[in-house]
């Protein structure tokens, strides 16, 4: 037998033996790697980021899924009704966003529209704070009632205001954060229109109790939400209070609930 056939023989029998070997030590682990994925499958435990939000799969696609089912919702509503919406209601126009709106806030005055969002689970709301950041809108967020005082009595500019209403405060739930923020704000003599955004139920619970403490709007839409937040930020800020020309009224730093004055 000449070399040749030597090492094509010895060929032959090489790679069948490699795989042998890759077989015997990948094979303990294909269970858990299948399980793995299978798992993650049925949890849709991929995450995406939007709007700088880390969310699963599923949390991104109920979100989304909210808001087309909404928006739905909306314009079939006034297509069947053939009416023209109420000056309260969002306008076709505005629930549509056409190409020929101009970007939020832009007849406001110079600098970007800011608008101070209210929630202990921001995340919840990725979407639409991705929308505001999308149109041109700074958004400036807080967790507490405590938090959203401090921030006003430090940032000037601010356009509108969006809260929740139960959130979780110094370690226990306040199911009417939301309106302990309208009265502080009224206290505060800070003239700034506030939407609540908040679940169904809650709107139903509580919406004329907050349109008495102040609230423009009371929605559980996020089309209904973007399209008022869209005319509150094309109207001009208030005019300054008395004092420095040109510089709003000064504004008191809060007191944190439960502290001395």
């Amino acid at each position: 037998m000449t070399a040749a056939r030597i090492i094509e023989a010895v060929g032959s029998l090489l790679w069948p033996l490699l795989a042998a070997v890759v077989v015997i030590r990948v094979a303990p682990h294909v269970p858990g790697i299948v399980a793995d994925l299978r798992r993650a499958m049925r949890t849709r435990a991929f995450t995406v980021k939007v709007g700088g939000v880390e969310l699963t799969m599923e949390e991104a696609t109920e979100q989304l899924r909210r808001q087309v089912t909404d928006l739905q919702d909306q314009v079939a509503g006034q297509l069947a009704a053939r009416v023209p919406p109420s000056p309260a209601g969002p306008a076709l126009d505005d629930l549509a966003g056409g190409p020929d709106r101009a970007p939020a806030g832009a007849p406001g005055g110079p600098g970007r529209p800011t608008v101070l969002w209210v929630d202990d689970h921001p995340e919840d709301h990725a979407l639409e704070l991705a929308k505001l950041h999308d149109d041109g809108v700074e958004v400036l967020q807080a967790r507490s009632t405590f938090e959203a005082m401090d921030v006003l009595s430090l940032r000037r500019g601010v356009h509108a205001v969006v809260t929740d209403l139960g959130r979780a405060e110094d370690g226990e739930y306040r199911t009417h954060a939301g309106l302990a923020l309208l009265r502080q704000l009224r206290e505060a003599e800070l003239d700034l229109p506030v939407a609540v955004y908040t679940s169904r139920e809650r709107v139903a619970l509580d919406r004329q109790d907050a349109l008495e403490a102040g609230a423009k709007v009371v929605t559980a839409s996020p089309t209904e939400l973007l399209a008022v937040l869209r005319r509150l930020l094309a109207a001009p800020l208030p005019a300054p209070g008395p004092g420095v020309p040109g510089s709003p009224p000064p504004r008191r730093r809060p007191a944190r609930p439960g502290s001395r004055p």
